[in-house]
């Protein structure tokens, strides 16, 4: 069915097609424990929300039910599922324990993928390259016994990238292990 929009609230001036939005939107829930844990795989199941990077694709296997934008060597993703279509020729992935899992709730953005930085610090990457201008940033403050608070900040870091910083800020306590099902969002405007 072909939709269509009025303009300026006249009668007989349509637009066909899809209403253009202001902005892509990226919105998820992230939980972070551990630090820094780099770890390797060639085969089994993949955990759901766990960032990827195929570091070694064999032919033939295939990832793209499971996020992988391609099958490449070098190609980093947000597992969506379990199971790969065909991991069968030892294709090795890796991961790190200490980056942020994620729970994604929209994502127009496009490929989007989690790093360990440093200490209470993590990068969420683009595929794409984006203005850093128009990059709007949302943490979480969350309220914590006693009146401290858990701040999770984030800013651009690069045309690529958005740092995420995880504190409490009433002793200054830069740390893992804050994040929990913690809400963030991303907005990249046109």
């Amino acid at each position: 069915m072909e939709t269509k929009y009025i303009v300026n609230n006249l009668s007989g001036q349509t637009i066909n097609g899809e209403l253009l939005q202001p902005y892509k939107v990226y919105t998820a829930l992230l939980t972070q424990t551990g630090g820094d844990d780099p770890q390797t795989i060639s085969a089994g199941t993949l955990v759901v929300g766990v960032t990827y990077e195929i570091t070694n694709y064999q032919s033939d296997d295939d990832f793209t039910n499971v996020g992988a934008p391609l099958n490449e060597t070098g190609v980093k993703f947000v597992s969506t599922g379990t199971s790969p279509n065909v991991w069968t020729n030892n294709s090795e992935l890796s991961y790190n324990n200490g980056a942020p899992e994620v729970t994604v709730l929209e994502n127009t953005i496009g490929n989007i993928w989690f790093s360990y930085s440093d200490v209470g610090q993590y990068l969420l990457n683009f595929n794409e390259t984006f203005s850093v201008n128009k990059i709007y940033c949302q943490g979480h403050y969350l309220s914590e016994d006693g009146g401290n608070f858990r701040v999770t900040s984030l800013s651009p870091s690069d045309n690529t990238s958005v740092l995420i910083t995880t504190t409490v800020p009433v002793d200054f306590f830069i740390g893992n292990d804050i994040l929990n099902n913690t809400p963030i969002e991303i907005r990249v405007y046109n």
